[in-house]
């Protein structure tokens, strides 16, 4: 015999079901039916972005306070968080794939130093620190251990020292951008090699003080078609034509501007005919 009770059991259990069907972010808790509003990002990833925030001086005076919601409740979704992305929102946890927390106009910049509590975003995809200020700090090596990085911008941001030669682990990048860093250097671009993936590469400003086989380094990015070496102290070479080219490389732009260079970089360029858009060859003598 089906009594009310029994009746209200059954509509709480259909109810529970339909609810899962429509919407999976809906799901059973120890209290009955989770609110969609307490979906959540994993807690370690969590934990790693305020280790992020607490190593960063944060300068509120400019109105805006970016990362004022970072911890500003006890709430666990930091998904809402400013300049931070996840993935899988229709589940109960999401993993941080985005860092966005590059420096707008008119905002003040950030300072301080880098966490290595980064490397706990081990699903990590995306990352601009652009336009900040790092106060002559170097880029730290563990960024070369975000692997899955396919978007890495750090331009403009007051860095100095060497490129770490573990950014040759960052096999998944597609974007690299840490021009206008007047303090940043490299010996080579060989660390380019592993890269393959590149189609967007920017230097710009970035001292390269062994030159001599930049060429060889660039078409070996089959995929790239962007470049920007302004202001690199790049070296002339005049034997371009002992260089084996990737006939696949597909640039479209092409900047050189403000370096050491003669006519023979002709000879280079040449094989890119049918593809180049723009070339900016100012001040190369």
């Amino acid at each position: 015999m089906i009594t009310g009770k029994n009746c209200l059991q059954i509509l709480h259990v259909l109810l529970i079901v339909v609810l899962q069907y429509f919407n999976p972010a809906l799901a059973l808790s120890s209290s009955g039916i989770r609110d969609a509003k307490t979906i959540r990002c994993i807690e370690r990833e969590r934990q790693a972005l305020l280790k992020f925030k607490e190593a960063l001086i944060i300068d509120y005076d400019d109105g805006f306070g970016r990362l004022s919601s970072w911890g500003s409740t006890k709430e666990e979704d930091c998904y809402k968080w400013e300049g931070v992305h996840c993935s899988n929102h229709n589940s109960t946890t999401s993993h941080v794939t985005m860092l966005d927390l590059r420096t707008p106009y008119a905002y003040l910049p950030l300072r301080g130093k880098i966490s290595p509590s980064l490397l706990e975003l081990q699903h990590l995809r995306y990352l601009d620190l652009s336009a900040n200020d790092f106060d002559e700090i170097s880029i730290p090596k563990f960024i070369g251990s975000l692997n899955r990085l396919r978007y890495l911008n750090l331009a403009r941001s007051a860095f100095s020292g060497s490129i770490p030669h573990q950014f040759s682990n960052l096999s998944n990048l597609r974007y690299l951008d840490l021009h206008n860093n007047h303090m940043l250097n490299t010996e080579n671009l060989e660390w380019l090699s592993p890269l393959s993936l590149l189609t967007h590469l920017d230097l710009s400003g970035v001292l390269i003080f062994n030159a001599t086989g930049w060429v060889q380094s660039i078409s070996n990015l089959p995929l790239l078609k962007e470049l920007h070496l302004s202001e690199c102290s790049l070296a002339n070479i005049a034997l371009f034509s002992s260089f084996r080219f990737n006939s696949s490389v597909s640039l479209s732009i092409v900047d050189l501007s403000y370096n050491s260079l003669s006519s023979s970089i002709y000879n280079w360029l040449f094989n890119f005919s049918s593809s180049l858009a723009y070339i900016d060859l100012r001040g190369t003598s």
